[in-house]
């Protein structure tokens, strides 16, 4: 009982504090498949747009190589945001491992260059809540932050070591939290 009412509070007090969800509808965000084989690797990935109870969800799968100064395969999505925001929502399962969200703005132009945050998946589906402050830049030379309206890329990634990726991903929301 304790731990109902402990959800109950929770859900309460996080619906008070948004000012804004704006869900993004997997079936119409443009995804793209990249791998490290852009620059000479090995790693091999795609993805599929699925269902799972009449949901629709987006899947990244592959095998990831750091053979030849590899290591990644991402799902990447061009988007257009409107307003400001301070975090973003998602669902997520996999195969308990760890993943990674890479942001891309205007003033990280070179393909190494990308802000980017760590999480990690089991095999049921997890919320996540990943403010943009938390992400870290890739470069020395790119500014230490970024502002949301500023986003030029959004990518689902698996990088940086040998593993089988499988990662799902579903209801990608943004959010902005009143001040």
């Amino acid at each position: 009982m304790k731990l109902f009412i402990k959800y109950i509070f929770t859900a309460v007090i996080l619906l008070f504090f948004i000012k804004t969800l704006n869900g993004k509808n997997l079936m119409t965000m443009t995804w793209e498949i990249i791998t490290d084989e852009v620059m000479g690797g090995q790693s091999e990935g795609g993805f599929k747009l699925l269902k799972d109870n009449n949901e629709e969800f987006v899947r990244l799968e592959g095998i990831v190589s750091t053979k030849n100064n590899g290591g990644f395969i991402q799902i990447r999505s061009k988007v257009n945001l409107e307003n400001d925001f301070s975090s973003i929502n998602f669902l997520a399962r996999g195969n308990h491992d760890d993943y990674f969200i890479h942001i891309r703005t205007p003033l990280t132009f070179l393909p190494w260059q990308f802000y980017s945050i760590k999480f990690n998946v089991t095999d049921e589906w997890k919320s996540y809540t990943l403010e943009l402050r938390n992400f870290k830049k890739s470069h020395v030379f790119q500014p230490s932050n970024f502002s949301a309206d500023s986003i030029k890329t959004i990518a689902f990634v698996a990088y940086g070591k040998n593993y089988s990726a499988k990662l799902d991903i579903k209801n990608i929301n943004f959010i902005t939290y009143e001040k």
